[in-house]
């Protein structure tokens, strides 16, 4: 099977870090799978080149403490990249900022919160088609 890729778009509070790893460890724990495992690719999309779309089986794009809406090149790049997967059919999950930046990659609008910024987690109940998902 080819292997999930985490397009990590920035990383967690340096103390957070320290304590839990960062956000490509948590999805990957997440997962049930290790950052060093053949399941799993990381690329940083502030720094790395992004991969061709073709080599893994999805695509999920992690929480950064950039905004959408600042319209970064990289950033940029990225949603255009994101695009193309998902004209591609590639199963996409997209978590705080990956969520955001996958909207505006669809034509969506993305822009900052009237009262201000939100850093949590929110409990998820999941469907059956959740259950049944890739990702």
């Amino acid at each position: 099977m080819k292997p999930i890729l985490i397009v990590k778009t920035g990383s967690t509070i340096p103390h957070i870090a320290d304590q839990h790893g960062d956000f490509d460890r948590w999805f990957s724990k997440a997962m049930g799978l290790s950052n060093t495992s053949d399941a799993i690719t990381v690329t940083e999309a502030q720094y790395q080149e992004l991969p061709e779309q073709q080599l893994f089986s999805g695509i999920v794009v992690t929480g950064s403490p950039s905004m959408v809406s600042a319209r970064e090149l990289w950033s940029e790049r990225t949603a255009n990249w994101l695009l193309d997967a998902h004209h591609r059919q590639m199963p996409i999950l997209g978590v705080c900022y990956g969520h955001q930046l996958l909207a505006h990659a669809l034509g969506g609008e993305v822009g900052p919160n009237p009262n201000g910024r939100h850093i949590g987690t929110a409990k998820l109940n999941f469907s059956a088609a959740g259950l049944s998902d890739p990702l």
